[in-house]
C-alpha cells in the first residue's frame, strides 16, 4: 500500500510517498521527492517510478547491502527507496541534464541520504565513468523505454555493469 501527499514551495513541490506493508502494519517508509515545475522529463515523478518503488519496498529485505544503479533516475524515487532500504545506490541521469542531476541530489538531501553517488551518464556513450563503475548487483530503470532506441542502450549499460536488471 502506498500513500502520497505534497507540499509546494515556489516552483518546487515536495511529494511525500509513504509505503506500507499489509502483512507488517508496523513497518512503513516515507520519502520526500522534490519535483520541479519544468517540462524536462526527469523533473517530476512518473507513474512507473511509483510502481517500481513499491516493488522495491515489497522486496526491501533483499536490498540491504546490494549495489544498485538507477538509470535515468530523474527525481530518483526508486533509487531513494532502495537506499533507504539499505542498498548502496548510484543515481544516474544524462550528463547533459544538469537540472536532473541536481534534482537527484535534492532528493537525496530531502531524505537524509549522504552516501548516495549522483553520476552523469549519457545514453549510448561508453564513458570512463561508466567503465569505472563497480560491479552492480541490480540496475533499475523506470520509464526509460519511452524511446525505442533506448532498449539497446540499456542492455549495453547493463552488460558494462556486470549486473542483473531489475
Amino acid at each position: 500500500m502506498m500513500e502520497q501527499r505534497g507540499a509546494e514551495t515556489g516552483s518546487t513541490a515536495c511529494r511525500v510517498f509513504t509505503f506500507k506493508d499489509a502483512k507488517a502494519p508496523q513497518e512503513s517508509l516515507s520519502v520526500c521527492i522534490p519535483e520541479v515545475l519544468d517540462p524536462q522529463y526527469g523533473m517530476y515523478v512518473w507513474p512507473c517510478a511509483v510502481v517500481l518503488a513499491q516493488y522495491l519496498w515489497f522486496y526491501r529485505d533483499q536490498l540491504r547491502g546490494k549495489a544498485v544503479l538507477e538509470l535515468g533516475a530523474g527525481v530518483s524515487l526508486p533509487g531513494v527507496v532502495a537506499a533507504r532500504c539499505g542498498a548502496e545506490v548510484i543515481l544516474s541521469d544524462g550528463s547533459d541534464k544538469p537540472m536532473c542531476l541536481e534534482n537527484c541530489r535534492r532528493s537525496c538531501e530531502a531524505n537524509g541520504l549522504q552516501d548516495v553517488t549522483v553520476l552523469g551518464l549519457s545514453w549510448g556513450d561508453v564513458s570512463p565513468d561508466l567503465l569505472l563503475l563497480p560491479k552492480q548487483d541490480i540496475v533499475l530503470g523506470s520509464d526509460v523505454f519511452y524511446d525505442p532506441e533506448g532498449h539497446f542502450v540499456c542492455l549495453k549499460v547493463c552488460s558494462s555493469c556486470n549486473s542483473s536488471p531489475c
